[in-house]
């Protein structure tokens, strides 16, 4: 059995009209945060963003907090972002969303702890969320079945536009 992930069906969540508010977390560090939009909106950002070659959002932050990888994707590094929102207003598509500045990614941890002491353990999220929009499963990217991973361990089922504009 694979590296089990977080399973967002974001067009899923979006049908359903459950708003990502309403779906609880239970962050041990941050328990009143707003853990589920905030990945939610890192997975958008994740299929969403363009990783344009010229990308004036890199250029725009003052900081270095988003570079290009090897793999041509846009990296944020958290800590080094002072949460200014240059990129934000840089991006010629808008697909940086405000929400998403500062430190989002430090409000989920995915269950991580929970899921090694027992692998069928189901985090508040997986268990509030409407049915079948997230899971904790086993998973690999499939983007014929527009499934994509964003990082180690969260997996998004959404529509890609790489794919969708046949720019792959």
């Amino acid at each position: 059995m694979g590296l089990k992930r977080l399973y967002i069906d974001i067009p899923a969540l979006v049908d359903s009209g459950v708003d990502a508010d309403q779906i609880e977390c239970e962050y041990l560090f941050h328990r009143k945060n707003n853990g589920p939009s905030s990945v939610v909106e890192i997975a958008e950002f994740a299929v969403y963003c363009r990783q344009c070659k010229d990308s004036f959002c890199i250029d725009a932050c003052p900081n270095d907090a988003l570079e290009h990888l090897d793999t041509g994707v846009i990296k944020r590094w958290n800590m080094r972002c002072i949460g200014c929102k240059s990129c934000v207003i840089a991006c010629p598509f808008g697909t940086i969303f405000p929400e998403v500045i500062n430190y989002v990614t430090a409000k989920c941890d995915y269950c991580l702890h929970k899921l090694e002491n027992d692998q069928e353990y189901e985090p508040a999220c997986v268990r509030t969320a409407p049915k079948d929009t997230m899971k904790i499963l086993s998973i690999e990217e499939d983007p014929k079945n527009n499934i994509f991973l964003c990082g180690d361990h969260l997996a998004v089922k959404s529509p890609n536009w790489l794919y969708k504009e046949d720019k792959v």
